[in-house]
């Protein structure tokens, strides 16, 4: 990501979820320069041209907004064409709607955003059609992970601190006679130095587990609902080392029900 121009690119599918994402990219034109590029997976060619021409319309608005915009139509499986776009148009950042548990089409569910994020080579925020679009993220949740590639999520939740001046929290929950693997202490290590080189302000935060059911989503989304967080910062791949976010857990994280928007990378 750079600070002088943000490249977005928005998969758009004209839902409300979609609408949402959109309107959550044009947001960040507060914090730094944006371009944002629409893009819509039609299932045959003669679909081009009237997407395209629906696409037009949607970013006609942009121009009012002062942002730049681009609309770009392809054919293809939706999840494979949004993750090679992604790559081939070096964006550096994607933000994306998901329509919860249930959806038609193209509309992406928990699992199927969760397929994509796993696969997608740039840092990308989530939001829901109930999701509140934020000018300035306040508050990061940055759950610490013992992944390998735990630096880039780090990365990204800096960067997007930096524009919005938010603050980071880094959370963790204590199992009962469980001592942090060594990768986690690592990565929180690493993470103060990159926070603090940053002159970001951030906090850490240690729970002990109180709710008891699979993962540790619900705790986690159950202390950022009562804090104030506006944005969680996951990694869409279950670490080595456990489990905690597993599958099932980070989609109960993309899709909670209060809307709050998450921010993924998974590191590629």
């Amino acid at each position: 990501m750079r600070f002088d121009h943000f490249k977005i690119l928005v998969p758009f599918d004209f839902s409300e979820a979609a609408d949402m994402a959109l309107k959550q990219a044009v947001m960040l034109k507060e914090e730094f320069p944006i371009h944002v590029d629409l893009l819509h997976v039609i299932d045959s060619e003669k679909e081009q041209k009237e997407a395209e021409e629906k696409l037009a319309l949607v970013a006609k608005p942009l121009v009012a907004q002062r942002v730049s915009s681009g609309v770009v139509v392809e054919k293809g499986s939706v999840l494979e064409t949004i993750n090679e776009i992604a790559g081939r148009g070096f964006y550096d950042l994607m933000v994306i709607g998901t329509h919860g548990p249930r959806g038609i089409r193209q509309n992406l569910l928990g699992a199927d955003i969760l397929k994509l994020l796993k696969e997608n080579p740039c840092a990308s925020i989530v939001v829901q059609k109930t999701s509140e679009a934020v000018d300035q993220f306040k508050k990061i949740l940055l759950p610490v992970g013992s992944h390998e590639d735990y630096e880039g999520l780090a990365e990204a939740v800096k960067l997007i601190a930096q524009a919005s001046g938010a603050e980071v929290l880094l959370y963790t929950i204590n199992r009962p006679g469980e001592e942090p693997a060594e990768e986690l202490i690592i990565n929180k290590e690493n993470t103060i130095r990159l926070l603090k080189g940053s002159d970001i302000r951030y906090r850490e935060v240690a729970e002990d587990v109180s709710v008891y059911s699979f993962g540790f989503a619900k705790q986690t989304l159950m202390y950022a609902e009562n804090n104030g967080i506006d944005l969680i910062a996951i990694m869409p791949h279950a670490s080595t080392e456990h489990s905690y976010f597993a599958n099932a857990d980070k989609e109960r994280l993309l899709v909670n029900e209060k809307g709050i928007a998450v921010l993924c990378s998974a590191g590629i």
